[in-house]
């Protein structure tokens, strides 16, 4: 694994934490943001912490992807020391 891999995984893995807390806590900061703020005066605050679920599992899933190296059929890995030759 590529320490690259490792940074991006982790920090999607770190985005899906945070944004599952914003979901599940009570704090009402994060619905102060202008998108967030549309969708709950819009929809109600039940739906935007729906969209911060959604965030959450999201960003679980790539960050889970990336770190397990699932890649496209068409995507190859390139390793540093070949590409240095």
């Amino acid at each position: 694994m590529i320490s690259d891999e490792l940074l991006v995984g982790c920090l999607a893995i770190g985005v899906s934490v945070i944004a599952l807390a914003i979901a599940c806590g009570p704090w009402n900061r994060p619905y102060q943001i202008r998108s967030m703020a549309a969708l709950s005066s819009r929809f109600g605050k039940p739906t935007a912490r729906g969209i911060w679920f959604l965030i959450a599992i999201v960003a679980g899933g790539c960050g889970w992807s990336i770190l397990n190296e699932i890649r496209p059929a068409y995507a190859t890995p390139t390793l540093r020391e070949e590409s240095a030759r």
